[in-house]
């Protein structure tokens, strides 16, 4: 991938903290926390966090800065394309609604996925926005998750506020917000493109092919003969003669001792 737009979808999250109640002073301090579902339980990207903005009359500085745009090889996409990608998604969705039921997979940090908590410190809490543009990593949900008709995507924000007082109890409002992924029908009903399958069975051939001809070369398949892996000996046996008898008797003289001749050969190799 090189730009992000090749990565997946693109979705924007927007918190806004508006305070009703009398504004903090020191030393109450308050937080903005963002679980954030980067991983699933196989390690795959499913929202790739690339910027984090905000709005309001303080500048806010969300932590840790390692995660936004990790991957440094994709680069960044413009405002202005941005924009336009919005508006072409929007006339492509049209009106589309997609429902939640039984049947349906839900991914939040509290289950199975593996998350990152975003830490974002807040001077006031009066009008101020935190957003956070990501795009949705689309691989993931092909390979993983084509089988669900919606995959309902979590993502939990909370307000922690704190006081070095112990006998102020601060409650720490929060909210979910529910992302519903449904797959395109085309890539559902097709999966992996038919030429990248041909492609795919054409080169296991070939790599099996390679293999056979590479071990061919080497001698593997071929037989060792019997000449060359057996030693060969000849023996040669000289006919005894017929001792001499004399009076009964064998003549001495007449014994003559007879001896083998063996030629040996033996092979270079032995299986």
């Amino acid at each position: 991938m090189k730009t992000e737009e090749e990565a997946g979808s693109l979705i924007n999250f927007t918190f806004r903290i508006n305070n009703l109640w009398k504004p903090l002073v020191p030393p109450l301090s308050a937080s903005l926390h963002i679980h954030w579902p980067r991983y699933n339980k196989d390690g795959k990207w499913l929202l790739y966090l690339v910027k984090v903005t905000s709005h309001g009359p303080d500048n806010i500085i969300c932590s840790p800065q390692s995660e936004f745009h990790s991957l440094k090889n994709i680069w960044e996409s413009s405002p202005s394309r941005t924009k336009r990608e919005n508006v072409e998604k929007e006339r492509k969705l049209g009106r589309k609604v997609a429902f939640l039921s039984s049947k349906n997979k839900v991914l939040s940090c509290e289950r199975e996925n593996k998350c990152v908590v975003l830490k974002c410190p807040l001077q006031g809490i009066d009008g101020t926005a935190v957003e956070l543009r990501s795009r949705l990593w689309n691989s993931t949900f092909i390979e993983d998750y084509a089988s669900f008709p919606t995959i309902a995507l979590d993502v939990k924000a909370s307000l922690v506020l704190s006081s070095p007082a112990q006998n102020i109890i601060l409650k720490s409002p929060e909210v979910t917000v529910r992302v519903l992924v449904t797959p395109d029908s085309e890539v559902a009903q097709f999966g992996v493109p038919w030429w990248i399958i041909l492609m795919a069975v054409l080169a296991g051939i070939l790599i099996l092919a390679l293999m056979v001809f590479l071990l061919w070369k080497w001698g593997f398949f071929k037989r060792s003969k019997q000449d060359d892996s057996v030693p060969r000996h000849h023996a040669v046996r000289v006919k005894k003669e017929t001792p001499g008898y004399v009076d009964g008797k064998v003549e001495p003289e007449v014994l003559e001792k007879k001896q083998w001749m063996t030629t040996w050969i033996d092979s270079d190799s032995f299986l």
